[in-house]
């Protein structure tokens, strides 16, 4: 029997199945994107390297953007950044946790360690909020000229105009399910009270102490396990739910959108409630990435693509199957950038589409496949034999000099599900202008079910696809 060529996917979202040879997929600082004018589906872009814009030391607590400044909250101090990276102290904000900030404009109020903060620009201070029925909250958001603080059991609505004031008059319980709040988030003028285990929507009605009423037919019974696990884009907003899966919210509706793989994933970390959500928009895209300090992993999705869209970020560049937690924990869109937060080094990036590390460091790309078996050719279970594999790639991506001048991909193979790994072929990507060189791999022999692992850390624009291969059925 003569060989076929035989179209194969090479792009795809990562998604490990707890038994390996069911899937193994995993698509690491690659995304995928839909492919509108090409001839394949989709196509992998390599995702941004991160480039210095300033820094100043101390631990990322939280990014906050007021009336077009960036401001971050790090270390025990809060900073105005300007967009090139000077940083100016404000003042002392105590604690060590993660810093939930909302703003009117003017005032900038700041809920860390249950304690409340609050910045003026009118006065350049920063002091802390001391009455009565605002301190200890958890949480803070903002609707109609009015601040909302999240306690246990109820919400303390602020007086109009003044977030650091509120009458014990503006308070309601929860009252719908006898939940815990775990906060108050606001998204398209609805206020969601999330609780441990449900979400109510409730909205501003302009009357009654406090002037908000639950809206309704607005409940998900399903809770918000990690309280800096929810953010939101122009489109939805994202949140990391109790039962392990990660929903999405909008138009009075939500949806699950992890896989099951993520869940079980999920399930095997020691703690989740310390999760941390950021959104952003990159080339049109909305993105939301969700990192997991405890588990050492981040994962992230693009949002048109849905449970289809979900790859890894990692930092460094280690065994491919090792992935590091990403070094950037806050994103926010500032000065027409997107500006992350280093975790622990006080720097400040920007995601750059023409920088290809992170901060000088490796970037290690992984991609690995879906499986190649007899279905492909209408022989399900029977031996194959595979003549040559071919990746379409963007090739003569080359640097002029350094690391990167000759780049090269590594090609392995595996039989058993990922559990073991042959081959190890580096096939050349081509130098700079070499465009017509292919990227191919030939004698790979006989086997029931294979998958291919795709690896680099040149520090270039490797972008994937598709693949083609060669293959025939093995003898009897």
């Amino acid at each position: 029997m003569t060989f076929q060529t035989i179209p194969m996917s090479v792009t795809g979202p990562s998604y490990q199945s707890r038994s390996r040879p069911l899937s193994s997929q995993k698509t690491q600082n690659w995304y995928q994107q839909f492919n509108e004018q090409g001839k394949d589906s989709f196509v992998l872009l390599p995702f941004p390297g991160l480039k210095v814009l300033g820094g100043s030391a101390g631990k990322d607590r939280g990014f906050h953007r007021m009336a077009e400044i960036l401001y971050q909250v790090k270390g025990i101090y809060l900073y105005k950044i300007d967009k090139y990276g000077h940083h100016t102290l404000l003042g002392n904000i105590p604690g060590e946790g993660r810093a939930i900030i909302k703003d009117d404009g003017i005032n900038m109020f700041i809920v860390a360690d249950l304690k409340v903060w609050r910045y003026s620009t009118d006065t350049n201070a920063v002091t802390q909020v001391t009455d009565l029925n605002i301190t200890g909250a958890k949480s803070v958001d903002f609707f109609n000229n009015q601040f909302i603080y999240t306690f246990d059991r109820f919400s303390t609505v602020s007086n109009v105009g003044n977030g650091a004031v509120a009458s014990g008059l503006n308070i309601i319980g929860e009252e719908t399910l006898p939940d815990n709040l775990v906060r108050d988030f606001v998204f398209d003028e609805v206020i969601y009270r999330c609780g441990v285990r449900s979400i109510v929507g409730w909205y501003n009605s302009g009357v009654g102490s406090p002037p908000i009423e639950k809206l309704q037919g607005r409940m998900f019974n399903v809770g918000l396990v990690a309280i800096n696990s929810i953010a939101k884009t122009d489109e939805a907003f994202y949140w990391l739910g109790d039962d392990y899966a990660i929903y999405r919210a909008s138009a009075g509706t939500h949806k699950r959108i992890s896989t099951d793989a993520i869940s079980h994933e999920l399930q095997r970390y020691d703690d989740v409630s310390d999760a941390i959500g950021s959104t952003f928009t990159l080339e049109g895209q909305n993105f939301y990435m969700l990192t997991f300090p405890t588990g050492n992993k981040t994962f992230i999705v693009n949002e048109s693509l849905g449970e289809q869209g979900w790859f890894e970020l990692s930092s460094g560049a280690s065994n491919p199957l090792d992935s590091k937690i990403y070094q950037g924990t806050s994103v926010v869109s500032a000065y027409g950038k997107n500006t992350v937060a280093d975790v622990d080094n006080g720097k400040v990036y920007t995601l750059d589409l023409d920088t290809f590390t992170n901060n000088g460091e490796p970037l290690q790309r992984v991609r690995v496949t879906q499986s190649v078996n007899g279905d492909l050719v209408n022989s399900k279970g029977k031996r194959l034999q595979m003549s040559c594999v071919k990746f379409i790639m963007e090739s003569g991506v080359g640097l002029i000099d350094g690391q990167g001048d000759n780049p090269r991909i590594m090609v392995e193979y595996s039989d058993n599900g990922g559990n073991t790994w042959r081959g190890g072929s580096w096939p050349k990507v081509g130098r700079l202008g070499e465009f017509t060189l292919q990227v191919e791999w030939f004698n790979l022999g006989s086997f029931y079910d294979r998958i291919f692992r795709l690896s680099t850390s040149d520090p270039v624009n490797y972008s994937i696809y598709s693949a083609t291969i060669d293959l025939r059925l093995a003898g009897k």
